[in-house]
């Protein structure tokens, strides 16, 4: 009982993390589009960069752990 309800809390937290990684997507993508970016930009690209790559290696990690395929 106590594996089920760890695989559906991890598959709860596998939808969030996707959606936080679509989010950051859009973000960037949004980011992308301007012709320069303020200094201020820049530093939010890098971190919205950084943090979307977080995301993916805990989607990966939690796939592996459940065995569900991405």
């Amino acid at each position: 009982m106590e594996k089920v309800l760890d695989a559906q809390a991890s598959t709860h937290e596998l939808d969030g993390l996707r959606q936080r990684h679509q989010d950051l997507e859009k973000r960037l993508a949004a980011l992308d589009r301007h012709l320069s970016l303020t200094a201020a930009e820049q530093t939010e690209r890098a971190r919205l960069k950084k943090e979307k790559l977080q995301v993916k290696d805990r989607i990966h990690a939690l796939t592996a752990a459940i065995g569900q395929p991405l």
